[in-house]
């Protein structure tokens, strides 16, 4: 397993049913890509990546198609890496006891 993260896509609004599907056989094509899943929301497509290189690289040839107009990076990491990241670290105590 390499690199994995949900990419959130923008396609352009005046893309014509014909060109959305083309570009849906043609990234799900991509090396590195699991799935395409058309959404409604904020984006219109959710890209599930899994990638022995970066996701940037992957990220970088879907943000160059002219049909693009956005595109949002969700890293997807481990319970205990979010666990880590989200918790502040312990501030030592350094006052004297007194006995």
């Amino acid at each position: 397993m390499g690199a994995r993260a949900y990419l959130l896509v923008s396609i352009s609004d005046n893309l014509e049913q014909a060109d959305f599907m083309n570009t849906l056989s043609e990234l799900e094509e991509m090396s590195g890509i699991d799935f395409v899943d058309p959404v409604v929301g904020s984006h219109n497509l959710v890209i599930m990546v899994d990638t022995p290189t970066t996701i940037e690289a992957i990220a970088s040839q879907i943000r160059a198609r002219k049909e693009v107009e956005g595109l949002d990076i969700l890293r997807i990491i481990s319970a205990s890496q979010r666990h880590r990241a989200t918790k502040p670290e312990p501030v030592p105590d350094t006052k004297p006891r007194c006995a």
